[in-house]
């Protein structure tokens, strides 16, 4: 009984590796045409958001009731199972975030005139964009980012790390805000959090489904097909699980799309925001900083943390502004990000600033 036991789950590994590979190794070749150009418009970007929340629910949903349809009596409450097993797991992560990313971060209340003027720079875009009881936080360590995070018993937060407060003037750090206040007003971590019950439910589900047909199959209809078929769709939903994470990926990148916009669009600078997120690359990019021992918070960030390092002085911040705007990021690589390419973004507050003021 238990070797039999041990067996299945070493075929359940190696499935789930060989399937994991394939999907990924799939998706890398089929990049260059996966990933897109920015978008063009505040409105193409808003049909982007919507058409791909859309395509992941529907596409859940239709998943879901074939699945329980398939295995009949019982398959309604295996589905329900991993439903609540998933939803449990973000639930709890999300309500407990703010105090583990306060620990890993250091952050704490403003305490310098400088640290205060700061918060009430980003209390004031805070109440410009109807947003309340917004906590700003410092966060004591030395890479140059910020990152808004919240959940229904901790509230809403908005980090500034040490190390941003240092390299931005107080425009660029006005840009920044707004970008973060986007986030809150957007309620990008509830819909992030929400859409990741998604894949983590369906990856649970094909587990659950390769197992019992390793061990034998199961529901009403296990007369009607093999232990091989349940294990053949417990590989499917595998793989789809691996698809839904990376069309939440993407869409998390259209939500930084979104927030750009949001701080353009609030404080009337988009120049500003681009030097902020050209400075904050290039420090980075530089191997200043130890991005790699910051990695929790890497999908909270306003820039995803790099740690190649490259590049010569900062010489004029606007020319290297130009200069990453002509830049463009290996499909491949912001296939596997949260963020889009810098030099995306800088067109996109191009796009925005164009379209609203007809300038550049």
């Amino acid at each position: 009984m238990v070797l039999g036991w041990l067996v299945a789950y070493w075929w359940l590994m190696l499935i789930e590796s060989v399937v994991i590979a394939g999907v990924i190794g799939v998706l890398v070749l089929s990049a260059p045409k996966i990933v897109g150009k920015e978008p063009t418009s505040l409105g193409a970007l808003r049909s982007g958001m919507l058409v791909t929340a859309l395509a992941t629910v529907l596409a859940y949903f239709a998943l879901m009731i074939g699945i329980a349809n398939y295995l009949g009596a019982g398959g309604e409450g295996l589905v329900i199972m991993a439903a609540v097993f998933s939803a449990g797991l973000i639930i709890v992560q999300w309500m407990i975030s703010p105090w583990i990313i306060g620990l890993v971060y250091r952050t704490r209340d403003p305490v310098s005139s400088r640290e205060k003027m700061i918060a009430n720079i980003v209390q004031r875009i805070a109440d410009r964009s109807g947003i309340s009881n917004v906590k700003v936080k410092i966060a004591d360590i030395s890479m140059p980012n910020a990152f808004a995070y919240s959940s229904p018993l901790a509230g809403k937060h908005i980090a500034i790390t040490k190390g941003l407060m240092n390299l931005l003037d107080d425009d660029e750090l006005e840009a920044v805000a707004a970008h973060e206040v986007g986030h809150l007003k957007h309620r990008d971590v509830s819909w992030i959090l929400a859409l990741s019950i998604i894949p983590l439910m369906v990856y649970f589900l094909g587990r659950l489904l390769i197992y019992a047909g390793l061990l034998g199959g199961g529901g009403r209809r296990r007369e009607e097909s093999s232990p091989l078929l349940l294990a053949a769709i417990g590989a499917a939903l595998l793989a789809m699980s691996i698809i839904f994470r990376f069309l939440i990926a993407h869409f998390n990148r259209l939500r930084e799309y979104y927030a750009d916009a949001h701080s353009a669009l609030t404080t009337g600078k988009p120049r500003a925001l681009q030097r902020a997120l050209a400075k904050i690359y290039v420090a980075v990019k530089k191997g200043k900083f130890e991005a790699e021992k910051h990695s929790l918070a890497a999908p909270l960030f306003i820039i995803a943390p790099l740690i190649d390092v490259n590049g010569g002085l900062l010489v004029s911040i606007d020319d290297i502004v130009e200069t990453l705007k002509r830049e463009e990021e290996s499909p491949i690589i912001e296939l596997f990000s949260t963020h889009p390419p810098i030099s995306k973004r800088l067109r996109f507050l191009d796009r925005i600033a164009e379209s609203l003021w007809g300038e550049v």
